[in-house]
């Protein structure tokens, strides 16, 4: 979980970390101010480079503050609405720096990595050194007025299970005292379970998590048979999908969308989920208004049975049983797939469901130009 500026500054503070005194406004933004101006006016939003996009604004004359609030409230950052703002007070930087710690692939061990602070800091020559995670860090590669800063990141990042902690500038003012200005906070969401502190539900685009979003991740909970909603977004469209496979699936969103799809959600199984799973899934899917096809699209398996997935399918789809019935588009391959069409065919003839199906045949990305031809009343091509 990616954590927004004013979550991670509290962990800092938490931690033994400085940071400016600030007020956390949000809604109409007609709450009393308490920070004196200069101060800077900061948009809580979860993606980077917000000074470009217009997300920091400075206040240097009280008078222009809620002018300023009303303006960045109606903005839009990188995409995300703001909705919160962070006030702080302004610091007069005299030296700024960036210091993180995070895991590396390649030594499969946690490093710090240090250097010139600010936008780009990455591109800044910045360098990153290993840190035994037995011995722990004890301020390896930093100037000596950073070392306990140092020291302190390192601990926040142990104890609340971190993928990164960031400072990004961190600061020394005019007068010698250092300051983390922002924050970039990961958790790593395995470790939720034994973490006191906890956060609202939200997903990558900067939103408050979904119902149907909340209740997908459930359904892996406490049973590793197989994966079926552990990744779910609800998005804008209107093609439900129940894709399988990462790499397949990320593959066959890109093909709906070139076609002119809508897709109304993203999700995926892997790993041979038992029927249960995907009857689960699929009336979470389904569970969306205003739909106008489902596509269940997948590529040829090793281990998953068919049958079963689909049948899993089927008996969420019958719970639903979504009015006025939409175009089903299928495609699927592996163990059992010739039982489970047949089967498909029976049940799709008796009970109504208007079924498409395709096989190990059909190149899986071809059946998205099919999905959004029937969904919008498009003619079929050949």
């Amino acid at each position: 979980m990616l954590l927004y500026e004013f979550e991670g500054k509290e962990l800092f503070k938490k931690s033994g970390i400085n940071i400016p005194e600030s007020q956390l406004i949000s809604g109409s933004g007609n709450q009393l101010i308490s920070i004196k101006a200069p101060l800077i006016l900061k948009a809580q939003v979860l993606s980077g480079k917000r000074a470009d996009s217009g997300g920091i604004v400075k206040v240097t004359e009280i008078k222009d503050l809620r002018f300023k609030i009303k303006e960045l409230f109606e903005k839009t950052v990188n995409g995300e609405r703001v909705e919160k703002i962070l006030i702080e007070e302004m610091v007069e930087v005299d030296k700024e720096y960036y210091l993180s710690f995070s895991y590396s692939t390649e030594t499969r061990g946690p490093v710090m990595t240090f250097g010139e602070g600010g936008t780009g800091a990455e591109g800044k020559g910045a360098k990153t050194i290993s840190v035994d995670p037995i011995k722990g860090f004890n301020g390896e590669g930093l100037p000596s007025e950073l070392v306990e800063e140092g020291k302190k990141l390192w601990q926040l990042f142990i104890k609340y299970d971190c993928e990164l902690a960031e400072i990004n500038p961190l600061v020394i003012d005019k007068n010698g005292k250092i300051w983390a200005l922002d924050s970039k906070i990961i958790l790593d969401d395995d470790a939720d379970f034994r973490r006191e502190e906890k956060f609202p539900e939200r997903n990558l685009f900067g939103r408050a998590s979904t119902e149907r979003e909340i209740e997908a991740r459930k359904i892996d909970e406490g049973d590793h048979k197989g994966t079926a909603g552990s990744v779910y977004w609800d998005l804008g469209g209107d093609i439900a999908v129940i894709a399988a496979g990462g790499g397949g699936s990320i593959v066959n969103m890109d093909a709906l969308i070139a076609y002119g799809g809508k897709p109304a959600n993203y999700t995926e199984h892997s790993g041979n989920p038992p029927r249960e799973k995907l009857k689960k899934l699929t009336k979470i899917v389904l569970s969306k208004p205003g739909l106008k096809g489902c596509w269940f699209v997948g590529g040829t398996a090793n281990f998953t049975d068919i049958y079963e997935t689909l049948m899993g399918f089927v008996e969420g789809l019958r719970e639903i049983s979504p009015k006025p019935t939409y175009p089903i588009v299928i495609r699927r391959g592996g163990p059992n797939d010739k039982k489970a069409f047949g089967e498909l065919k029976v049940i799709g003839k008796k009970e109504g469901f208007d079924f498409h199906i395709y096989g190990r045949e059909t190149p899986m990305t071809s059946t998205a130009k099919i999905m959004v031809d029937l969904a919008y009343g498009k003619q079929l091509s050949s």
